[in-house]
């Protein structure tokens, strides 16, 4: 199970840096108010908000990586198992 513990520690660096950067984001969005104002500021913020919702939804998405992840290493491990003491 070597694959699956090392596995789960790089998928928990991961999820921490993930973490890290929804933070980060979240600290920053409040500086963003009330700073410019008129219409290359109005533009600039929905460019903004669309990024934003992109990188939102990609560090959404680290959780259920790291369950598959996890899943296919425990699979994986399994099988080679199984075909190292001849059950496969």
């Amino acid at each position: 199970m070597k694959n699956v513990d090392q596995c789960k520690q790089d998928m928990a660096v991961a999820q921490t840096a993930a973490d890290s950067i929804r933070t980060a984001l979240n600290n920053v969005a409040p500086l963003l108010v009330n700073t410019w104002v008129g219409a290359t500021a109005d533009a600039w913020a929905d460019d903004f908000r669309g990024r934003m919702a992109r990188v939102t939804g990609a560090l959404d998405e680290c959780s259920g990586q790291e369950r598959w992840m996890i899943l296919k290493a425990t699979n994986e491990q399994a099988d080679s198992d199984a075909k190292n003491h001849g059950h496969a």
